[in-house]
């Protein structure tokens, strides 16, 4: 069973648990989930944690939820499927694999009113720092509206590439400390961190970190693993990657012998060029001196300098030059030719925004991650048109969507055949009862599915459903619900890679029967599982 479905679930019967009964029953239910789930705080690290946001925006946990909803007077909750949000070009059983891809919506109804909450998950972000604590930092800057200009470009820029809005200066505070914000803060936030520090520093000043926000902040040096291979003598010598020039054109081999000549200690410069290229001949060829190499380079056509490694000689160039005290010389003639990776100290003076890399402020990431699943309030009207998919017998119809998926699978030589046929066995199978699942009477379960000829791989499957089943034996639950649960769950095989998602057909004719029983299961079986999740 996927997350959300199981958050559905549970808050479904969280909220229908009598008042008298409910914290007893929620601390039944935390000690079942365990340690990494939390139902009375929201965005704890480490854990899943459930809550729901009101129409005013205040953000609740499950627990400050109820306490709300019984303020009210709570009179019932129901969930309900509205169907898939994804792609539009994609399926609802493709698109089900994505996070926030269907709308799973409770009907909240007190003595005050009704209202639709619509389940929404929520990530930590990849950073320790969190997007509400960025604008604080931006604001504190020197020049700041200068900075929340830079800000605006890079978040626009982002959005409108999403079919997101854009967003200027004056709005950027309140947009990074939205949900969707946050979230875009999570995939451009150390662009954002750039363009804050560029600005900064184009405006004559210095980035401001106050204390409290130091942790959030690293700087690193790209250059950290080449440095610690050179022997501690060379050290010294050692030429930073923003600081390495290059030669570009179609005749590096003469243009290197140029460079090298312009240089006042070129007999030194040959010699170690030639040690460096040693290290990369095999043994059967001989071995370079300084003037065959010399030779070589001067003389040598295109094809024969392939394999050359010629960003290592025009590193031992540079540090050649390094360990005389001498700046590099390079001759009118190749001026155009002769690049640095990094900007330069005269296109630093011309634009103080142009940061090497080793300087460059970076966001330390965030290793203590946590899930959120939250509720939000719809602040639409109640509508006939927001009520779930109704069908005469929604047990009915899965049961028929699995033994078309069963059977197409089993034609194809499909191993998820076994997963339809364990669903169905769940569902309408006899000689055993799930509200009574002990250890020793699971013996007859697994006869059961012996006798529906599920191996031994089915019964792992089934029982690390055992987890779910004590889990909503706390409300209690009837038979029916407790097998609709564990069918749903078997049967949901909608993913990413390895899924049944991921099945693919060579004939067109096998692959439009696969896209059609697929969608009836999906559809049959999203609409059960509301009516189970409602059922008592």
């Amino acid at each position: 069973m996927k997350l959300d479905d199981l958050v559905l679930a549970l808050t479904v019967s969280l909220l229908r648990v009598e008042r008298e009964r409910w914290l007893d029953v929620l601390t039944r239910v935390e000690t079942e989930l365990g340690s990494g789930w939390t139902l009375r705080l929201l965005e704890v690290p480490g854990t899943f944690s459930v809550g729901a946001r009101t129409r005013e925006g205040q953000e609740l946990s499950l627990e400050s939820w109820r306490e709300v909803l019984d303020g009210e007077g709570l009179v019932s909750v129901r969930a309900m499927d509205l169907g898939g949000m994804g792609p539009g070009e994609l399926p609802d059983f493709v698109s089900a694999a994505f996070a926030n891809s269907e709308a799973l919506v409770l009907d909240v109804r007190t003595q005050r009113g009704a209202g639709l909450y619509q389940l929404e998950v929520g990530f930590s972000g990849s950073s320790l720092i969190t997007s509400r604590q960025f604008v604080d930092f931006a604001r504190a800057q020197p020049g700041a509206e200068r900075v929340m200009e830079a800000l605006s470009h890079i978040i626009t820029d982002s959005n409108l590439m999403n079919q997101r809005p854009a967003v200027s200066p004056g709005q950027v505070g309140t947009y990074l400390g939205s949900r969707e914000g946050a979230a875009v803060f999570d995939l451009v936030g150390s662009d954002l961190l750039r363009e804050l520090q560029a600005a900064v520093l184009r405006g004559g000043r210095e980035v401001v970190i106050a204390e409290d926000f130091r942790p959030f902040f690293q700087t690193l040096d790209p250059d950290d693993f080449e440095r610690s291979l050179l022997a501690p003598e060379r050290l010294a010598e050692f030429v930073p990657s923003d600081e390495r020039v290059y030669l570009s054109g179609e005749d590096f081999g003469r243009d290197f012998v140029t460079l090298v000549e312009a240089q006042p200690f070129a007999a030194d410069l040959w010699r170690r060029a030639a040690e460096t290229l040693n290290r990369f001949q095999g043994e059967e060829s001989p071995p370079y001196t300084a003037e065959s190499l010399r030779e070589f380079l001067r003389t040598a056509e295109g094809p024969a300098l392939q394999g050359i490694p010629t960003g290592n000689l025009m590193e031992e160039l540079q540090m050649c030059c390094k360990a005389h005290g001498a700046e590099l010389v390079v001759p009118e003639g190749l001026r155009e030719r002769v690049s640095a990776a990094g900007p330069t100290k005269e296109e630093r003076a011309k634009d103080p925004g142009l940061i090497p890399e080793r300087e460059r402020l970076r966001l330390v990431p965030n290793h203590s991650g946590y899930q959120v699943y939250v509720f939000n309030a719809l602040k639409v009207a109640r509508s006939p048109l927001l009520s779930p998919r109704g069908t005469t017998d929604t047990r009915a119809e899965l049961l028929q969507g699995l033994r078309e998926a069963e059977d197409f699978a089993q034609r194809k030589g499909s191993l998820f055949a076994e997963a339809f046929r364990l669903a169905r066995v769940v569902l309408e199978g006899t000689g055993f009862q799930l509200r009574e699942a002990t250890p020793e009477r699971m013996a007859a379960v697994r006869e059961v599915l012996r006798g529906a000829e599920l191996g031994e791989r089915a019964w792992e499957v089934f029982e690390r459903r055992m987890g779910l089943l004590a889990l909503f034996q706390v409300f209690p639950s009837s038979e029916e619900r407790l097998r609709g649960l564990v069918a749903c769950s078997v049967a949901d095989v909608f993913g990413g890679m390895g899924s049944w998602n991921d099945e693919f057909f060579e004939s067109d004719e096998d692959q439009a029967w696969y896209e059609r029983v697929t969608q009836r299961l999906f559809r049959a079986l999203r609409e059960y599982f509301v009516t189970v999740v409602n059922a008592s």
